[in-house]
């Protein structure tokens, strides 16, 4: 899992140079310590977006690093500009380690990996790439570095790494250039890491949504797809084990109590979904948006699957409050098989999640950056004055609203 990222000059993450004045007990820093469950709450450009940003281009890394850069606008849009200052490079830092290391237990110490990008003459190039590991007591055992005479990588498994100079694309990082788990055995596992990543964002419910429509029968199933297309097939898994299955047709009806159960049927080749009203059948395309939301939402979260981090904006939008005491058990459940970063303006859902309030990140502007601040020892103190998480925020007691 990521147990702690730090962004520098990306986007709106640019210099922190005032503490918060809510809570003295807590810390505001471009840096945030992650958890298993990650909530981004704060107002509209507060910078939610942009650290999810920051998760996409970790993605995009073992593939095509510069694809999400072209696709918002390029370098330029990419660095910070604040203060009237105007920094030539940005930086995305991450440290990654295992789910048991991040509990306390004994386990390899965490990899870093460190990209840092800019634009010299106009055109988009990795500066600085980084990739190694700290042992307590000795310098960093670097697996992958820009040095001054260029870049080295180790070849070998641990015990026979040697440092090598290395010819490489500067416009994509060494994790799509080297993908070999017997000479390059942690480069391999980092990038694995960062395409696990799933990014779920582009909610849109029109007649023709990929979310309303039937699928193949033949698609990948192991995850919903990002664009939602393959819904049918995805339930369809979900409803082959027994225990699996009792478990979505049980928060099925905490969410949605007309319906009794789901089936996915084969129709000229291709998957169909239904919901079942009574004794009748309604298909996909005649379903609410809250309703296929809340499908999606299940799809996502009843078995997360292979993926390393999951990210959901916006969860509750469209979606009845009395819905959000489930989608909060749900997230909470679903972060113990995959780290989950969502963000969200719903106090209703921030209520829900009161009694795991220290996985709450509030999202702030302190000049021209953004900050991140992890609710203190305070903020959870001061929760009993209050009905819920989602009636502090809402006061104000925070520092940040929607």
């Amino acid at each position: 899992m990521i147990e702690k990222i730090t962004l520098k000059d990306f986007l709106s993450y640019g210099e922190v140079t005032k503490p918060s004045p809510f809570s003295s007990s807590a810390k505001v820093t471009t840096t945030l310590e992650m958890r298993p469950l990650n909530v981004l709450v704060g107002p509209n450009a507060s910078g939610k977006s942009n650290f999810v940003e920051a998760l996409a281009l970790l993605r995009a890394a073992p593939k095509d690093l510069p694809l999400p850069i072209r696709n918002g606008g390029g370098v330029a849009e990419w660095i910070w500009r604040g203060d009237g200052k105007a920094p030539d490079r940005a930086t995305v830092e991450v440290t990654l380690a295992s789910r048991k290391a991040s509990a306390g237990h004994a386990d390899p110490p965490p990899f870093r990996y460190r990209l840092t990008f800019g634009a010299p003459g106009g055109t988009f190039r990795v500066l600085d790439e980084l990739i190694d590991q700290e042992y307590r007591g000795r310098p960093p055992d670097p697996y992958f570095a820009y040095q001054k005479d260029g870049p080295v990588i180790a070849r070998g498994a641990k015990g026979s790494r040697v440092l090598e100079p290395v010819d490489i694309d500067s416009t994509q990082s060494i994790l799509s250039q080297r993908k070999d788990p017997e000479n390059f055995p942690t480069l391999t596992k980092v990038g694995e890491f960062f395409g696990k990543i799933l990014i779920y964002r582009s909610w849109t419910f029109g007649p023709d949504a990929p979310i309303r429509s039937s699928c193949l029968i033949d698609v990948p199933t192991a995850t919903l797809a990002e664009d939602f297309s393959n819904l049918p097939a995805r339930l369809a898994v979900l409803k082959r084990n027994p225990a699996t299955k009792r478990r979505l047709l049980e928060r099925l009806a905490e969410l949605e109590s007309e319906f009794t159960d789901l089936e996915v049927t084969p129709e000229g080749g291709r998957l169909q979904l239904y919901l079942i009203d009574g004794d009748r059948p309604v298909p996909a395309s005649r379903l609410s948006d809250g309703t296929l939301r809340a499908l999606a939402l299940l799809a996502i979260l009843i078995e997360p699957g292979p993926a390393s981090v999951v990210v959901i904006e916006e969860p509750a939008l469209g979606l009845h409050p009395d819905m959000l005491p489930t989608i909060g058990e749900l997230l909470v459940s679903a972060s113990e098989q995959a780290q989950l970063v969502v963000t969200t303006h719903s106090s209703d859902l921030l209520d829900a999640l009161t009694k795991h309030a220290e996985s709450v990140v509030l999202c702030e502007r302190q000049g021209a950056s953004t900050a991140l601040r992890r609710l203190g020892r305070a903020d959870i103190q001061a929760l009993a004055e209050f009905d819920g998480l989602g009636a502090m925020w809402m006061s104000g007691s925070l520092g940040v609203t929607p």
